[in-house]
């Protein structure tokens, strides 16, 4: 069970979470995608209009069936903690290098962007199945630059390890303040949502 992040967003459905995909890398599957209601025909433009705010949820492929202890996710909580800026960094150039792949696939070249220089938020909340971490980036497509921010929640959900994901154009103190609440209380709605 996977309830949407806020009130006024919903599950882009079968067929527009194909579309989504092109944000998931490689190593991840895309189990579910959020989007403001508002914003669904957007999907379909190609990349001509951007989302404003829009979520993920997705599961490792090398361990979607495997069992996660609490002792092994409080171990990926310790390693997230201790080297987010390392591993994110490359993570960023993977994703970028991956997306910019599949635009050229799909014959939308125009679609291609430039991920620069992530601003680490640091530690948002830290439960026991649950770990959440910030970063505002800027994002350079076509010439035009956007600042969005993304808060990554690590959860443990039914001995299942998943990330997701909350993503919106940054404007102020006040769109951080909105991911970080949206983030935590996101994240404890999912865990809820799966209690056994």
């Amino acid at each position: 069970m996977i309830p949407p992040p806020t009130s006024n967003m919903v599950e882009v459905g079968s067929d527009d979470r194909v579309i989504m995909e092109i944000f998931v890398p490689n190593q991840n599957r895309l189990l579910a995608a959020f989007t403001l209601s508002d914003d669904l025909p957007k999907l379909r433009t190609g990349g001509k209009e951007r989302l404003t705010k829009y979520s993920l949820v997705e599961v490792p492929r090398r361990g979607e069936f495997t069992d996660f202890t609490a002792e092994s996710f409080k171990e990926v909580v310790d390693g997230v903690g201790k080297q987010f800026g390392a591993a994110f960094n490359s993570s960023v150039k993977e994703s970028e290098e991956q997306f910019n792949r599949r635009m050229k696939e799909l014959k939308l070249d125009n679609a291609k962007i430039v991920l620069d220089k992530p601003v680490q938020l640091g530690c948002l909340f830290s439960k026991q199945d649950a770990y959440g971490v910030g970063t505002i980036m800027p994002i350079l497509k076509n010439g035009n630059t956007t600042r969005m921010v993304a808060g990554i929640i690590f959860l443990r959900v039914r001995n299942r390890f998943l990330f997701a994901y909350v993503y919106a154009p940054y404007k102020d103190q006040e769109t951080i303040k909105w991911m970080r609440r949206t983030t935590e209380d996101w994240a404890d709605a999912i865990v809820k949502s799966n209690e056994q």
